[in-house]
């Protein structure tokens, strides 16, 4: 350093401290790197101490640490009278999961148990007969021939995750049960039942709760009084709102990932894949975005078609094209981002705006009609059955052909995480078609999970909205008061349009005396 007055190091000197920096460099690298691999064997032992064995599937592709990852999520019927006479179960359930940590997106697509598909080796038939001739493998073959047959394109199904009813009830449990808006009355006794038209018996009233162990499986399975379509659309609706539970977010955190090793050991069965040390750091990677981050739940439709005569041809066809646009709806998000809260005018703000200036005539929105004495009628219904301690309120307007169901409006109690009680209403409309049916909740307990991170607001009425949309279609429309929380919910399909949604939600009246 010449000028500077200091003596210059020697070369050995330079050299020794370029190779102690470099030690010191690669020995904290290793430290860090042994310490990784030291969790993710403590990770995976617990797993495996578990007693679950994980499934060989070579067709699986491996995913790349902190890329989107899709999972195959199968529910087998499999019962103990099945194990008794050595009976092979079918898939009862077959739910794609794709999770993108870049645009914070959740995408579920269920593929209906009736589809007719080609399975691999063995001819056509229903989809979920893949799994009773070669379990989990050939149900992954046939799934990935189904896209890749319609797109031309590779489908990657990078884990498999496997659990038969126990194992779900179990696991419910295990995170404290799961709150689902149930939009109607689910009964089935059994009593009128013929030969061979036995369904699981289920009892469950409607409205916002907390469904555990048996009602939570009984409400996922049920298909007595409606269809594969709508059961479908249950599951999907219950694992996007399992996902918005406080609790399951906190076991999604890094620091609990030897308790959620647990619960997969003790109630799943998953690939080889699964446990190999690169796909848990990047399963590590991904429970920290799910547990950090606000992701989207995106349900996308698989748009299958009943045959011409489904009394006598029971399976579900789908086209190409179709199919195609599914794909593409769950791999990208192409036509099912949220819109954003600053969005442009739509139809809605428009039609809106049409009934502001003319609120003497509501009704003036195609497709809704007046129900205003239908709705005090329903409010001095639920006067008789308690106090509620808030105020009630009723849709002045309704879908067009849509009736109350003859059930009366349930009043009840709800315990929110921390115990406590509130008091709570629901209202059921039939909108008109099969299976389909919208309501109005009501209830004490401000912020339950289900209004966490709404995708917009809109004033309607000097109303300020909360509106959550499932891709371009609304699904809940929410208001506070300094008192209670009132919703109205969509169709488990989605039939109603956002403009009537949030016309029948800005309609809301209080029982006057």
């Amino acid at each position: 350093m010449r000028g500077s007055g200091l003596p210059r190091p020697g070369r050995g000197v330079l050299w020794r401290a370029l190779i102690a920096g470099a030690l010191t460099i690669a020995l904290s690298a290793t430290a860090v790197a042994s310490a990784v691999l030291l969790e993710i064997d403590d990770v995976t032992s617990t797993f495996t101490r578990e007693g679950r064995q994980s499934i060989e599937i070579p067709e699986v592709t491996r995913a790349e640490a902190g890329a989107p990852r899709t999972f195959l999520i199968l529910g087998s019927d499999a019962r103990y009278t099945d194990r008794k006479y050595k009976i092979k179960p079918r898939s009862d359930t077959i739910l794609l999961v794709r999770v993108d940590p870049d645009t914070k997106r959740i995408a579920v697509l269920s593929i209906p148990r009736d589809l007719k598909a080609k399975i691999p080796g063995a001819g056509a038939d229903k989809i979920n007969a893949a799994y009773e001739i070669g379990g989990p493998r050939k149900t992954v073959a046939t799934v990935k021939r189904l896209f890749e047959d319609a797109t031309g394109q590779p489908f990657p199904i990078n884990n498999v995750i496997n659990v038969n009813f126990g194992g779900f009830r179990r696991a419910v449990n295990y995170v404290g049960g799961a709150y689902v808006d149930v939009d109607r009355r689910y009964y089935n006794d059994n009593r009128t039942a013929g030969p061979g038209q036995q369904y699981a018996t289920i009892d469950i009233q409607p409205g916002y709760q907390r469904l555990k162990g048996r009602d939570a499986l009984d409400y996922v399975r049920y298909r007595h009084g409606d269809n594969d379509f709508f059961r479908a659309a249950r599951q999907q609706d219950f694992l996007r709102q399992l996902t918005h539970q406080r609790g399951v977010r906190k076991l999604l955190d890094v620091g609990k990932r030897k308790r959620l090793a647990r619960i997969f050991g003790r109630y799943f069965e998953v690939d080889k894949s699964f446990l190999s040390p690169s796909n848990i750091i990047g399963l590590l990677q991904m429970g920290l975005f799910l547990a950090n981050q606000h992701a989207r739940v995106n349900e996308v439709r698989f748009p299958a078609h009943e045959a011409k005569n489904p009394t006598v041809n029971t399976n579900l066809y789908v086209k190409d094209s179709a199919l195609r646009k599914s794909y593409s709806e769950f791999m990208t998000g192409k036509g099912s981002t949220n819109p954003r809260p600053e969005a442009k005018a739509t139809k809605a703000d428009r039609e809106l705006s049409q009934l502001k200036r003319r609120r003497n005539k509501p009704s003036s929105i195609s497709g809704l009609e007046q129900a205003r004495v239908e709705g005090e009628n329903m409010a001095v219904l639920a006067e008789t059955k308690g106090k509620l301690g808030f105020p009630f309120y009723f849709p002045a307007l309704r879908k067009a052909r849509s009736r109350y169901t003859p059930d009366e409006p349930r009043v009840y109690t709800i315990r929110d995480e921390r115990n406590k009680p509130h008091r709570a209403y629901r209202l059921v409309l039939w909108a008109g078609a099969y299976g389909e049916y919208y309501g109005v909740q009501g209830m004490s307990w401000r912020y339950p999970p289900i209004l966490d991170d709404p995708d917009g607001t809109r004033t309607v009425n000097g109303r300020r909205l909360h509106l959550y949309y499932d891709g371009s279609h609304l699904r809940l429309v929410a208001w506070r008061t300094p008192r209670a929380v009132y919703w109205v919910t969509n169709t488990l399909d989605q039939a109603i349009p956002n403009s009537r949604l949030i016309a029948i939600a800005g309609s809301l009246r209080r029982l006057k005396r």
